[in-house]
């Protein structure tokens, strides 16, 4: 095959020879008379003879100049060895490594294989460690359990890996030793008067067919015990306690005879708060200083002004029309990073002046009953993961695939918009293939939908891929543009998908993601959706869709029920919401808002953005005295102190002397983060400024348990490394984005064969061919130096 290095150079060829032909044809003296008749028409020929040479002469030397090359490409079988690294961390004791030494031993008479060790004690950098020893086109076996404790990540590094053409298959090893690990999950920071839900969990691994091991768990909280049970295997202790003021210590121990006994004791620091100040501003008798006045510090006013906002955290509104609000005193207080909730009712939003204010510039909504917000057109791109793991099945006690169930979702979203949406559709394992272009619902219905069931599941998960084809499909697209993702969230490139979705988001394309199987990667799947814009739904949630891009012929049966938009928001995660409206007010969000709950016709009522350093939130419907009694009883109320508690934000920002350490373990560092209004001071650690009264400080503990910063407590805990024994179930995963598998100890016939078939590689070879254009103009313009001494010698003979 032939091929130019620089190709655009053969443009030139036409100009080159139109140039010729202009100056080839000019006469620059004019001869007249009989005489010159017949020289007339034998120079005509002599100049179309001299163009055409000159012609080739300029035509070889720009092709020259563009560089041919011949590009031939071979199989080889290549030079097939292996290269076994192997985890020398602490966690992968549980595992029998001598393994390793006699799969060499069956592979070093058939192939060159080496051993090399990676990760050591309580570090396992695996992917710095697969970079350091990939040279490109070769085969590594990763033995190792795929917990990564420090460095890049696995996903990362694969798609590294597969770039440079090196294979990284897998070896699954069964734990020979068993082991329990214990550890306290529950939130960090809290105020006084709340209930705290705290989860001690422990987690077995051991060899295949062990019985659950016994054990006695054992819970204290600031020294007293709260929990003490005999249980065996994996399980969760949930406990639930009110908290004063100041810092709190858990700790869950394990009482057994386990592998390694330092992962048996976790300790967990608990802070909580004063309640936070809150300003309540309403001039009636309302449900939600009720609900208020257990949680907060709560002022009641009829009015901003005269009121001074210092040392609140929040300031919520109720029913208050736009002349009552005084934008100085609010602008200031936001700005200062304090949070605002706004009340709906009969005197505010749509019916208290709001429209085209100052005050409307801070919320994250407009008034107006859709007219302004709503897009002309509604672009929907459905990206539709066929990589080889929706081959899959899709959940216990499920016939179906993972594929069958994101091709049955798609369907559903197709038909559930309206005819003159546009949608189009794209596939994706390693790369974006268009399955159909952005066009009308109702032009091609039928055929989509045929085409959706035509998709066959192959190759591994690239998603950053995926999303970055959808986005230049929908670039250019008028009106709405929306990309859903349908996944089990099992990608090789977490940071690139995050990335791409990044910039969607950026060119005004939200990404809504759906996760789809047992084992879908939920938080990548989240964390997608964060960055895009968007939200992550569970397969069973899909039909918000049809709620967020407008419903389609059929109209919702309960106009005036709420719906959750976005389940992974502070506000509405894990709060189930059953209740409907008699009214709300008529509003619209802006492009950079977050909708968390509409009704079932899409009109937003729970709406937040960030405004600077400030939370803001709109609630456009009333405080449950009219419109929305079921919003405010005890099930659902639960959503309205998150709002509330979302707008406050970081309890500590207004305080005057204020300590943060979060908790950690051993081999990482503590961080220390003081607000105060000079250096702070500690013999064990240097501290330096990073904000305006903000100093932090970096501290490595030397053992576990309880460590005291100023009159902050934290805690340091076993090293990460025991904290997630076992396999990571998305290793094997990861290793097909190389064309990687993976392989038993007993499976080393097929491990040589694979690593064969992997070394044949097809060798791409060059070779310059400017030397024939060069030669062909070297040749043409003798040529054409023989042609002009012809014409001179018939022109002597005319003159004699």
């Amino acid at each position: 095959m032939v091929a130019f290095e620089h190709p655009k150079l053969l443009l030139l060829i036409p100009a080159a020879i139109a140039i010729l032909f202009l100056i080839i044809r000019m006469d620059f003296v004019s001869l007249k008379g009989d005489r010159w008749k017949l020289f007339e028409k034998a120079k005509v020929r002599r100049r179309l003879i001299i163009f055409a040479l000159r012609s080739i002469v300029a035509a070889s030397l720009i092709i020259a100049l563009a560089q041919p090359i011949a590009v031939r490409q071979e199989l080889s079988t290549g030079d097939p060895s292996l290269s076994i690294l192997v985890d020398d961390s602490k966690s992968f004791d549980l595992y029998d490594r001598q393994a390793v030494q006699a799969i060499k031993e069956k592979l070093q008479n058939d192939i060159p294989v080496t051993i090399r060790h990676i990760g050591l004690e309580n570090s396992s950098p695996l992917g710095d460690e697969l970079l350091a020893n990939m040279l490109g086109n070769d085969n590594l076996l990763l033995v190792s359990d795929g917990r990564v404790t420090k460095g890049r990540s696995l996903g990362d590094v694969m798609v590294v890996a597969s770039s440079i053409n090196s294979t990284i298959n897998a070896l699954y090893l069964p734990p020979v030793k068993s082991d329990l690990a214990v550890r306290v999950e529950g939130p960090r920071v809290s105020t006084v008067g709340v209930d705290n839900e705290f989860l001690a969990r422990v987690d077995q691994t051991s060899p295949p067919g062990t019985a659950p091991m016994q054990y006695k768990i054992t819970v204290n909280l600031d020294g007293n015990t709260i929990l003490e049970q005999d249980s065996s295997g994996t399980g969760s202790f949930k406990f639930t306690r009110k908290l004063s003021e100041g810092y709190h210590q858990i700790s869950a121990s394990i009482d057994t005879n386990d592998y390694f006994q330092d992962n048996n004791v976790f300790y967990r620091t608990a802070k909580v708060e004063k309640k936070p100040k809150v300003l309540f501003v309403t001039q009636h008798s309302s449900p939600l200083e009720e609900i208020f006045a257990p949680v907060y510090d709560l002022t009641a006013v009829s009015t901003l002004q005269g009121t001074s906002l210092t040392g609140y955290s929040a300031v919520a509104l109720n029913d208050i029309p736009a002349s009552q609000v005084d934008m100085d005193k609010l602008g200031a207080f936001i700005d200062d990073g304090n949070g605002l909730a706004v009340f709906g009712g009969r005197s505010s939003y749509d019916k208290g002046n709001y429209k085209d204010t100052t005050f409307e510039s801070l919320l994250p909504v407009k008034v107006g009953a859709g007219e302004e917000g709503a897009k002309k057109f509604v672009n929907v791109i459905l990206l539709i993961d066929i990589s080889g793991s929706t081959g899959s099945g899709f959940g216990t006690g499920s016939s179906s695939t993972v594929e069958e169930v994101e091709k049955a979702l798609a369907i559903g979203v197709i038909n559930d918009l309206r005819p003159e949406d546009r949608v189009g559709i794209i596939a994706f394992n390693v790369e974006p293939i268009t399955v159909a272009d952005l066009e009308r619902v109702s032009d091609s219905k039928k055929d989509l939908t045929s085409r959706v069931q035509r998709l066959i599941y192959t190759g591994s998960t690239l998603i950053g891929e995926g999303l970055r084809g959808a986005s230049k499909m929908i670039a250019q697209a008028d009106g709405s543009k929306n990309i859903v993702l349908f996944s089990d969230g099992k990608s090789g490139s977490m940071g690139e998908d995050l990335h791409n979705a990044k910039i969607a988001a950026d060119e005004g394309i939200k990404v809504y993601t759906v996760g789809v199987g047992e084992d879908t990667d939920r938080s990548h799947m989240q964390a997608i959706a964060k960055a895009g814009n968007g939200a992550y739904f569970e397969p069973n949630e899909a039909q918000k869709l049809k709620i967020i891009f407008g419903a389609g012929e059929a109209e919702p049966t309960d106009k005036m029920k709420l719906e959750k938009l976005n389940n992974n928001h502070f506000i509405t995660r894990n709060v189930k919401i059953d209740a409907r409206l008699s009214g709300f007010n008529q509003v619209v969000p802006k492009p950079n808002a977050d909708v968390l709950v509409a009704t079932a016709e899409n009109r937003a009522i729970f709406t937040v953005w960030r405004f600077g350093l400030g939370r803001i939130v709109s609630v456009a419907t009333d405080d449950g005295t009219g419109w929305a009694p079921e919003l405010f009883n005890r099930d659902n109320s639960v959503l309205i102190t998150r709002t509330v508690n979302w707008a406050i934000g970081d309890l500590s920002r207004n305080k005057k002397f204020d300590v943060t350490a979060k908790d950690t373990y051993l081999g990482d560092n503590f961080r220390i983060d003081v607000i105060a209004d000079s250096m702070p001071s500690d013999s064990r650690m240097a501290f330096s400024k990073v904000g305006e009264r903000l100093y932090s400080a970096e501290f490595k503990p030397g053992q576990t348990g309880w460590l005291n910063f100023f009159d902050a407590t934290a805690a340091a805990n076993y090293p990460l490394e025991l904290l997630n024994t076992g396999y990571d179930p998305d290793l094997g995963v990861l290793v097909q984005v190389t064309g990687g598998k993976t392989f038993t100890p007993g499976q080393t016939g097929e491990l040589l064969k694979k690593v064969r078939e992997d070394s044949k590689r097809m060798v791409t070879s060059q070779k310059s061919l400017a030397w024939l254009p060069l030669s062909l103009a070297l040749i043409f313009f003798l040529l054409d130096i023989a042609a002009r001494k012809a014409m001179e010698k018939s022109d002597d003979k005319m003159r004699t």
